[in-house]
């Protein structure tokens, strides 16, 4: 069987799914203790496109905004922003994340959404 019968027999579904993976923040865990996890999902095309078109704010801060969900809700959620005393998504990331964090949670982002060396590779005859 060819690859791209295998393609065609394979869940249109499962084809479109968006990778997604927890990260634990050490140091928020230590300060509410108790697991800060932190789920970020792969993003698409069309959302790349939209976050690059925003012109508020930086693109790795966009990323986060886009990507990112304590418990479900978002990170620009007007309780969040209330309670850290901040007026944006941008601003509650700087005030919640680290640089470090941030870095390691933005590169975390593209590797999911397939910005890695390894996500295609050449195929040498």
């Amino acid at each position: 069987m060819s690859i791209f019968d295998r393609l065609l027999e394979t869940d249109a579904e499962k084809l479109q799914e968006k990778e997604k993976t927890e990260l634990k923040i050490k140091r928020l865990s230590d300060i509410v203790g108790e697991p800060f996890v932190v789920t970020c999902a792969a993003l698409t095309e069309d959302q790349m496109v939209h976050v690059s078109e925003i012109k508020e704010g930086d693109f790795g801060a966009n990323i986060l905004l886009e990507s990112c969900r304590i418990e479900g809700r978002r990170l620009s959620d007007k309780e969040l922003l209330n309670k850290l005393g901040v007026a944006s998504g941008k601003d509650a990331i700087k005030a919640l994340f680290s640089a470090g964090e941030i870095s390691i949670i933005y590169s975390t982002i593209n590797r999911l959404s397939g910005y890695d060396d390894d996500a295609v590779t050449e195929v040498k005859n």
